[in-house]
């Protein structure tokens, strides 16, 4: 309000501004000079020039001022009229922002349109009274005013008819209401002087006023339309009065509006009535409620949509139906199993292209035949005395006849078929040719009678060959203990005869008795390598290697080495007696092939070497730092008295690596070395790793 004065008072407060600008001028000038008593600085002609332009620019900016203040004034007048003539309405000149509401130079204006529209409702309202009683007046005597082309809209008869049951509106050219039936106020919820002068296309959904709109135009030019379909936006009131209220009570003109509107379809048929002069009066609506309609069709389409999906999904499911009733034949006819299904008398109703392929027939000769034909007579005797084989779940073994006459072996695993009582309707059988099986079967167990005959003799070999080499080497010692004897009494007793040269020739003697009798007790000690005399078990690693030192203490002081074990070992099972035959040949042979003043031997485990840990295997190493071997005969120092040095040099029969190689073989495992002259050997071997829930360890015996 305070800026709308504000504009208002503008010019004159411009004005007011200048003229004291101008006073405050005309007293700086009409000062006296500086010096006491002198002349003005400017004339009397001067004085009233200078005052008279000055008051001509002030009016002149005053006269500006007050002419745009007052042009936008009547511009917004004008627009506000152009909007009474749409909307005649008395919330039509009540703009907020806008001069015309609080400008008091304006109100008789404001006042006197307000009145404009009030009498151009009420007289608009007297035109619809007037019109109606001279449509009535026209259609009892000659019909209702005909278009300005001359032709007589069809149905104009009825549409003249009385309307005050059904729901008709007229509306004038510009679409504002002229009046309505009682129907169609109860259906809106409106009173017909709230109505009046208002737009027909306020109550649409403004979704469908545009082409609502242009209908309507076009029905003003041609005369009439039908079939017009649109949405209205009611208040929902829980629905519309009965029928036969009165319509000035439907709504309270001081009842606050609705809380929601309702959508609602309406179906209008439009006719133009025309004037004398053949110009459009008004437009005579009949509207129809469709909401039902158009509902039960959306509902009817929604309903259609779900079905045509359903049947889409039901063909969809038909074809997947029907590929997988193709996969499953292709897999009933070419499955590597024979397929077969008999009926209650024992005949066959279906069977597998493979079932025809495997024994040569064709489909006509076995389909409704019985399941006979494909029997041996034995066993075609002994079905026909149970025939209700096939009639109970369960597996059998049977032979068939080819085509060819060939008889194979089959198994087959029978299932059964019944109905809804319990009888036997057919049963389904698959069958599988076992005759290569059944040949090899018998094969192995032939070879297995083979093998155990064999392995027998080869037990009694061994036996046999175990006590001669018993005997033999119990034999062959005897003459050699008494040689060695007699040869000690000979230089005993006749010792000043012989001479020095006699008692070397009985040193020699006596040398080579002792070294062919290591040799008799090394080919019993292999003999004996290869078997594992004591069950597998676990042992303690710390015993067995005491044992072995202890073994070794002389020959360990004489060389003046140190033995020691690298790390902790890894748990293992085998025969502890032979695994410390072992250690003990590897440990002797790293002492006796050193040439260092002291020699040192490292026993350590050498876990991921290789792999072996992946299939159960432990790998340990006894490593030395003696003189070395060449990689040339890295395989034939395993071999049986195979030596690379000269008695003289190192004491020994050459016996003792093959002994290690067969203990470690009767093991599951392997041995081998890696060295190289002059920079010592390490020995590698395997032996079985102990399981996860192993046996308590067992202290190792010394061999007896």
């Amino acid at each position: 309000m305070k800026v709308r004065l504000f504009r208002a008072a503008a010019p004159a407060l411009t004005g007011a501004v200048l003229a004291m600008s101008l006073f405050t001028l005309y007293i700086f000038l009409r000062r006296p000079a500086p010096e006491a008593g002198g002349p003005h600085l400017l004339d009397r002609a001067e004085e009233t020039f200078i005052v008279g332009s000055l008051a001509a620019g002030v009016a002149a900016l005053s006269t500006t001022f007050a002419l745009r203040y007052y042009q936008r004034v009547f511009g917004q007048l004008t627009a506000h009229v152009a909007e009474l003539r749409q909307d005649p309405a008395p919330h039509a000149l009540q703009v907020k922002g806008g001069v015309l509401a609080d400008s008091p130079e304006l109100r008789p204006v404001r006042d006197e349109l307000a009145k404009f529209a009030a009498s151009y409702r009420k007289a608009l309202g007297e035109v619809v009274r007037a019109q109606e009683q001279l449509d009535v007046l026209e259609t009892t005597d000659r019909g209702p005013a005909a278009p300005p082309d001359g032709r007589q809209p069809p149905g104009a008869a009825r549409y003249a008819v009385s309307s005050r049951h059904r729901m008709v509106a007229r509306l004038a050219p510009n679409l504002h209401w002229i009046a309505a039936t009682p129907p169609l106020l109860q259906f809106l919820h409106a009173r017909s002087k709230h109505l009046v002068a208002r737009s027909f296309l306020d109550l649409v959904h403004p979704d469908d006023a545009p082409r609502l709109r242009r209908t309507l135009q076009e029905t003003l030019r041609d005369g009439e339309g039908h079939d017009i379909t649109f949405r209205v936006l009611v208040p929902d009131r829980g629905g519309p009065p009965p029928l036969g209220s009165d319509p000035e009570l439907l709504i309270d003109a001081h009842a606050p509006p609705p809380a929601s509107l309702r959508e609602r379809h309406l179906q209008m048929d439009v006719m133009t009535c025309y004037n004398e002069a053949r110009a459009p009066l008004h437009l005579r609506c009949h509207l129809l409620d469709i909401t039902d309609r158009v509902r039960t069709e959306q509902e009817l389409r929604r309903r259609t949509e779900e079905l045509s999906q359903a049947n889409a999904r039901l063909r969809q499911i038909n074809e997947d139906l029907a590929r997988l009733k193709e996969s499953y034949r292709d897999l009933y006819n070419h499955a590597p199993v024979l397929y077969f299904s008999l009926d209650p008398n024992g005949r066959f109703v279906a069977f597998n292209e493979t079932l025809m392929r495997t024994l040569g027939y064709e489909r006509d000769t076995l389909l409704s035949q019985p399941y006979t034909r494909l029997l041996p007579p034995a066993s075609a005797q002994a079905f026909l005395h149970n025939p209700a084989v096939f009639q109970q779940p369960g597996e059998l073994e049977t032979q068939w006849v080819k085509s060819d006459g060939t008889v194979i072996d089959v198994w087959i695993a029978t299932t059964t078929t019944r109905d809804e009582h319990g009888n036997f309707v057919r049963s389904r059988s698959a069958a599988r040719d076992v005759t290569e099986r059944n040949r090899l079967a018998n094969d192995l167990r032939a070879k297995a009678a083979e093998l155990e005959e064999a392995n027998g003799l080869l037990r009694r070999i061994n036996q046999e060959l175990e006590e001669f080499t018993y005997v033999v080497s119990h034999d062959l010692k005897e003459p050699l203990r008494t040689l060695e004897a007699f040869s000690n009494f000979l230089a005993a007793d006749y010792g000043s005869v012989l001479g020095a040269e006699g008692h070397e020739h009985i040193n020699h003697l006596i040398e080579a008795s002792r070294r062919l009798g290591r040799l008799i007790d090394d080919l019993l000690t292999l003999s004996r390598a290869g078997r594992v005399l004591n069950t597998t078990q676990a042992f303690s690693w710390d015993y067995a290697i005491q044992t072995v030192l202890s073994d070794l203490r002389d020959l360990t002081q004489r060389h003046q080495a140190t033995v020691r074990v690298e790390g902790p070992l890894p748990p293992v099972v085998g025969d502890p007696e032979r695994v410390m035959q072992l250690l003990s040949n590897l440990v002797s042979n790293a002492l006796k092939y050193n040439q260092y003043s002291r020699p040192e031997v490292v026993i350590g485990a050498a876990e991921g070497r290789n792999g072996d840990e992946e299939s159960g295997l432990a790998t340990l190493y006894v490593r030395d730092n003696g003189i070395g071997i060449e990689p040339q005969y890295h395989e034939q120092i395993f071999r049986m008295f195979r030596r690379l040095h000269r008695r003289e040099e190192v004491e020994g029969t050459g016996a003792g690596l093959a002994i290690c190689k067969k203990i470690v073989e009767a093991h599951g495992g392997r041995i081998w070395v890696e060295s190289e002259p002059g920079r010592g050997a390490t020995f590698y071997f395997t032996l079985p790793r102990e399981p996860a829930n192993p046996q308590p360890a067992r202290e190792a015996r010394r061999p007896a």
